[in-house]
């Protein structure tokens, strides 16, 4: 029984890696046939107008039904001072007036079989007409110029011969998917792919699912293994704080254990935002196709569309560069830890700056691509640059006065963070204030105080910090004992109890050396006060200090050494009467 549920486990351990590729692999290829299906008839291009300016001349592309039917052209494309901005060129006007009388047609009810359509000349210009036996009256479709001969490099009886031929084709088709058995299987169609996007949309919605239980089981596995940073959160016990600074190559086990949980965390979460951009990218394709199918909104289908995709597929463009990117910083900083593994000193230091290095660069690897990710869709889109960048130098200058606090922080963190001054688990002292740091970034540095508080510090306001846990901290012990005490005695005493201690195996892993300074301190009326320094480990000097003070104390109550008390004499005269009872 128990051999089956460790092959029940190892299947899971191994479906899981799997499933996860799966279904990255079924998000890409979604992208990729998207990009590559995405070429039909009718966005060959898009339905607005696209300026080429040769001698003055612009050209657009007709469209019926979504697919495109021929090139218009026209020379004057200048505004009048008398006409608004948002005014329709004359090109466009043309293109408008060909589209709005090819779908009059259609929706005249027009007999196909008898439908002519053909070059005429009307007011010594060349004109396409249509008209049939029945229900079309002769209609002027668009009229052939010289420009449009000239853009499709042929003559104008030619070119009216051929636009009149792609105009019958594209009305009879028109005609036929406005019939009962087009719109039946029209509608056959948009029901199949509703039901398709629910189907895949429940397979999405349970994906999410599932990664998000694998999320929780990972995230406690990660919190149990976090191997340095002090859980300040809430008081820690000494049981607890013997945790904290295991031996070196134990720490980067520890260390590289939790830095592989981080990649499969950060793994996951790419995974989530995949299937939850992909269920809204799913519902903007259904309801796109859905409208593609019918004929009168093929174009609005395609245009909701464009956008959202174009969006859809820079973020994953992104977001893989970006977590490939993590990865590898990932894997540079763990081999970076590892080559210390056997130096105490500076494994202990190296796994708390490369877990604060980890989320600095990490959040400016996001800042970096986003800032990519907006210029890419505004060149995309054809969006003026150019306009922009011409108050670039204004803006800039007018973004550094009002962001200037926010420019120091920056640097200050830059500085902070690459100089090592001190990282994420260190203990600092700040403008009087007593913590653990918990959480940096470039623009401030969080720390829990003793009493549970978490104070946010912006990094243009820390001009000195002292960190007390970096590499080593120390134990400033003092004492004051009786005036009458033989301070020899007591510091001989005092040296005693800090050796024993140092050879406890309880406590000798935490104390680097017992006495680094002992010594009479000052000499007043109250007692002699002795001062002492032990070197410990980091984040031990309380805990140390805790039980060398218990230790000295019993101590002290064996070799019958008091505790200095403030003295006072009082002098009478010996000429004072002692005052009567009368």
């Amino acid at each position: 029984m128990r051999i089956k549920r460790l092959q029940l486990n190892n299947r899971k351990i191994v479906i899981a890696p799997i499933f996860r590729r799966l279904v990255l692999s079924v998000v890409c290829l979604l992208v990729i046939s998207s990009m590559i299906t995405w070429e039909t008839p009718s966005s060959a291009r898009q339905p607005i107008i696209r300026n080429i300016f040769t001698e003055r001349v612009e050209f657009a592309s007709v469209y019926l039904d979504g697919y495109p039917l021929f090139q218009i052209a026209s020379q004057d494309v200048s505004f009048s001072d008398s006409e608004p901005e948002d005014s329709l060129t004359p090109l466009e006007r043309r293109v408008e007036r060909v589209e709005r009388t090819l779908q009059k047609i259609i929706t005249t009810d027009f007999d196909p079989k008898t439908l002519q359509v053909g070059v005429a000349t009307l007011n010594n210009l060349t004109v396409i007409v249509a008209s049939d036996q029945e229900n079309l009256d002769q209609q002027v479709i668009v009229t052939v110029t010289e420009l449009d001969a000239q853009i499709a490099s042929s003559s104008v009886e030619n070119l009216a011969q051929q636009w009149s031929q792609i105009i019958r084709e594209a009305l009879i088709k028109g005609w036929e998917a406005r019939q009962p058995e087009a719109r039946k299987h029209q509608l056959t169609t948009a029901g199949t792919i509703l039901l398709a996007v629910i189907i895949i949309s429940a397979l999405d919605v349970w994906g999410q699912k599932w990664l998000k239980k694998r999320f929780s089981i990972l995230k406690k596995r990660l919190q149990k293994k976090a191997p340095t940073s002090l859980k300040s959160k809430a008081p820690l016990s000494p049981d607890d704080m013997g945790q904290i600074l295991p031996k070196p190559i134990i720490l980067s086990s520890r260390f590289r254990q939790q830095a592989n949980l981080q990649e499969r965390l950060a793994l996951n979460i790419m995974l989530q935002r995949f299937l939850q951009v992909g269920l809204i990218w799913l519902w903007f394709s259904g309801i796109a196709v859905v409208l593609y199918v019918f004929p009168e909104t093929r174009l609005q289908g395609r245009d909701i569309l464009v956008i959202p995709l174009k969006i859809v597929l820079i973020w994953v463009i992104l977001t893989l560069i970006g977590n490939f990117i993590l990865v590898q910083v990932n894997h540079r900083l763990k081999e970076w830890v590892e080559q210390s593994s056997i130096i105490t000193e500076d494994s202990q230091r190296r796994v708390l700056r490369a877990s604060t290095l980890l989320e600095v660069l990490r959040g400016m690897i996001k800042f970096s691509l986003g800032s990519i990710g907006i210029i890419w869709f505004l060149v995309w889109i054809e969006f003026p640059l150019n306009s922009v960048l011409t108050g670039a130098g204004i803006l800039g200058a007018a973004l550094t006065f009002v962001f200037q606090n926010l420019l120091r922080d920056w640097i200050n963190g830059i500085l902070i963070i690459f100089e090592d001054q001190y990282a994420v688990g260190d203990l600092i002292e700040y403008n009087g204030m007593l913590g653990i740091v918990e959480n940096m970034s470039l623009r401030i540095t969080q720390i829990r105080t003793l009493d549970g508080r978490l104070s946010t510090i912006p990094h243009n306001q820390i001009t000195v910090a002292h960190n007390l846990t970096k590499d080593w901290s120390r134990v400033n012990f003092r004492i004051e004992v009786a005036y009458d005490s033989d301070p020899t005695v007591v510091i001989a005493l005092m040296k005693q109890v800090a050796q024993e201690m140092a050879e406890d195996s309880d406590w000798q892993q935490d104390i680097i050396d017992p006495v680094s300074l002992i010594g009479v301190n000052r000499v007043a009326h109250s007692g002699i006060e002795i001062m002492m320094w032990i070197q410990v480990k980091r984040l031990r000097q309380l805990f140390v200090e805790q039980e060398f003070r218990r230790r000295l104390k019993l101590a002290f109550d064996h070799k019958g050494i008091q505790i200095g008390i403030p003295k006072q004499s009082l002098l009478f005269p010996e000429n004072t009467q002692p005052l009567s009872d009368g």
